[in-house]
């Protein structure tokens, strides 16, 4: 995990000692230039089939990981269809070296996260962002406030189900093969305000996959050295081919998402109110006033990627809660005496 205002690329790679690609991004300046911050696109790129990635080797990046915190390597069953709630998902008994060995036949779906724990994913991570910085002439590395680097590993014919991402992705198809269901956030026959002032207080399964909607997705076929950009809160869902696949993903916030977020998280108890709350953008000054009202309870220097867009609800549920003990367990005395 890794809060990010300013990092140094050379001792990364000189720390990681290996054979790291340059460049690992070969995409059309144009489309970062235009499309990034708006809308998804697809670019190559130079980590197909990379030592990194063979399944020995992230065996043991899963085994690192384990062994610093259980919780940032998730692995479950991998056969259940696009609008299964992650919840739901029964979480694999194997152990995650076996499940990763024979990933082929094993039915399983796995996230590592973190990956930046390890050096040498951490120079491949920190490289993908000084070359997007460059692409997009954006100074990327002063606006983000969280980056991480996760690698999903699959079987084949499994299934990512339906949702969205608080976080910008940058995802590199590194083997195998799937496709990508992307849909356009700003469709509210698609995706509603309401759904997502509630996944930004929390609510990750705020979402339900509407078949009909089904053309109005965007299909990308992702093949080995292939890539493509997700936009923050473009609904989605994963289908792998006939083999399994690897890739990574670069996930990050940026300062000006974390912050709208916050109008998302007070429009969501103006709805619980009866009102119907502006949407984030239509006034300066509104979303301004949102912004500090829950800005004054956020962390200056969150520890957690939650944390980075939601202490400060969190901390305004708690603080409801406190106020509103008493007055429950009056509630349940009163009941209990009756």
């Amino acid at each position: 995990m890794s809060s990010l205002n300013s990092f140094s690329l050379e001792e990364s790679i000189a720390e990681a000692g290996s054979n790291i690609p340059n460049p690992i991004i070969q995409g059309d300046a144009l489309d970062f230039r235009k499309k990034f911050n708006d809308s998804p696109f697809m670019f190559s790129h130079n980590l197909a089939e990379h030592p990194l990635f063979e399944l020995p080797r992230l065996a043991q990046l899963a085994s690192t990981l384990i062994g610093k915190e259980e919780s940032l390597v998730m692995c479950k069953a991998g056969d259940f269809p696009i609008n299964q709630k992650w919840s739901d998902r029964p979480h694999k008994l194997e152990q995650v070296a076996e499940v990763i060995e024979n990933i082929e036949t094993s039915n399983s779906w796995l996230l590592l996260q973190s990956t930046q724990l390890d050096p040498e994913y951490k120079a491949l991570m920190e490289q993908v962002i000084a070359e997007a910085e460059t692409l997009t002439e954006i100074p990327l590395r002063k606006e983000i406030t969280w980056l991480e680097a996760f690698i999903f590993i699959a079987s084949p014919h499994t299934t990512t189900p339906y949702h969205m991402d608080s976080e910008q992705n940058f995802i590199f198809q590194i083997h195998g093969e799937k496709e990508d269901n992307l849909f356009d956030r700003r469709d509210r026959s698609v995706l509603t305000e309401s759904e997502i002032e509630r996944f930004y207080i929390g609510d990750r399964e705020c979402l339900s996959y509407q078949a009909e909607n089904q053309s109005k997705a965007n299909v990308y076929h992702l093949t080995p050295g292939m890539g493509i950009y997700h936009p923050v809160n473009d609904p989605h869902w994963v289908k792998n081919g006939s083999t399994y696949t690897v890739s990574m993903t670069v996930i990050f916030y940026m300062r000006s998402y974390d912050l709208r977020a916050r109008v998302y998280q007070v429009n969501h108890f103006l709805r619980r109110l009866g009102l119907n709350p502006t949407p984030p953008g239509k006034s300066a000054w509104i979303d301004g006033i949102k912004i500090h009202g829950i800005g004054l309870f956020s962390k200056r220097n969150p520890s957690t990627k939650d944390e980075a867009i939601r202490s400060g609800i969190n901390r305004v549920f708690s603080i409801k809660n406190w106020i509103l003990a008493p007055l429950k367990a009056y509630k349940k005395m009163i009941r209990r005496s009756k």
